[in-house]
């Protein structure tokens, strides 16, 4: 049971490291998943289930982040964290969000 946890943490890390190194400081980019707000109390921060990882999103209030947890996101901003530091995500500054349609 260990070795499966140890084994999809490590997964985890490497899939976090690769979407990394494909970004840069101050590049633009495009990103499209769920929304959700991680961690706990008075740590939360918003982030976005990409094809390509989880990101940190900066610049939306907390407000704009509890209206719109678990919904379907398009986000247009720039990486202001390419690579991890510790537990930290990549995170973009956003300069737009929109919703999906609900079905």
């Amino acid at each position: 049971m260990t070795l499966k946890r140890n084994l999809a943490l490590a997964a985890l890390a490497l899939m976090h490291a690769a979407c990394a190194a494909t970004l840069h400081n101050g590049e633009p980019v495009d990103l499209s998943g769920r929304l959700a707000l991680r961690g706990n109390e008075p740590f939360i921060v918003a982030v976005v289930y990409d094809a390509r990882g989880v990101f940190e999103l900066e610049g939306i209030t907390r407000e704009q982040a509890l209206s719109l947890q678990n919904r379907q996101v398009h986000v247009h901003g720039t990486v202001t964290r390419a690579e991890m530091n510790g537990a930290q995500l990549p995170a973009v500054h956003v300069e737009s969000l929109q919703t999906s349609p609900v079905p």
